[in-house]
């Protein structure tokens, strides 16, 4: 999953059309004080009643970049957690983050707003069923740790089939997201390897989560096949910035 804070389409249901807005879409928290807590501000712009749930879930990322969360209630209160919002009226929502005041790394996590359904019978027309759209927003949410420390590590292996895994391992407190990323590989034979784009789609734009890896697979190099150890230098364009 490359960007958050993504418009889901959940469903297609025979209801009249119902929109809504959400902000913000990414967020910090601070483990403790007044920085703990943050206001979301959900609008229905619509001519109709809707109906809201606000959840939490903790992210967690896979070595290939799929994102599985889980659930993050513990984590965090929210109030109202559900709500119905009546026609071009805004509801503000608190959400507070209640877990470990120590965060010696950083906490991911999503705050999901999901529309729900609200039956109201059939609607049929001239031209027949209408159709609705119930939309979830998905946000980024951070807890911050004590010490920010930017730190990724590569590493490069030989498979079974003899390709190259090449691994990038978040050490540091905090995410990093893989902008405009470079990769050169370099062999103990003194010759060097710049990946390609396609080589690098794996790992471009992913957000790299703390204690979480990255990998990409690919055919080892010409220049590097008497290499008897190959090392990788990363190179990308973020700064951590709350």
């Amino acid at each position: 999953m490359k960007r958050f804070a993504a418009v889901l389409l959940l469903l297609l249901i025979p209801f009249t059309l119902m929109a809504y807005q959400l902000s913000p879409l990414n967020v910090t928290y601070d483990p403790t004080g007044a920085g703990s807590a943050k206001v979301y501000t959900i609008v229905n712009d619509s001519d109709s009643p809707i109906a809201i749930e606000v959840r939490a879930e903790q992210r967690i990322i896979d070595i290939d970049g799929n994102e599985a969360n889980q659930d993050g209630s513990a984590y965090f209160s929210i109030q109202p957690s559900r709500m119905i919002i009546r026609p071009d009226s805004t509801q503000l929502v608190r959400v507070q983050y209640r877990g470990p005041q120590t965060v010696t790394r950083e906490l991911s996590f999503r705050i999901i707003s999901e529309q729900i359904a609200m039956p109201r019978g059939a609607q049929e027309g001239e031209s027949g069923q209408m159709i609705s759209f119930l939309f979830v927003y998905s946000t980024s949410a951070y807890v911050k740790p004590s010490r920010i420390v930017e730190s990724v590590s590569p590493s490069v292996s030989v498979t079974d089939d003899g390709q190259l895994e090449i691994i990038l391992e978040n050490t540091g407190s905090v995410h990093q997201m893989l902008n405009s990323i470079q990769i050169v590989l370099t062999g103990d034979n003194g010759a060097e390897y710049t990946l390609t784009e396609e080589e690098l789609a794996p790992l471009s734009g992913q957000n790299l989560l703390t204690d979480s890896r990255l990998r990409t697979i690919i055919a080892r190099p010409a220049a590097l096949a008497d290499a008897g150890t190959i090392t990788a230098a990363v190179s990308y364009d973020f700064s951590y910035s709350v």
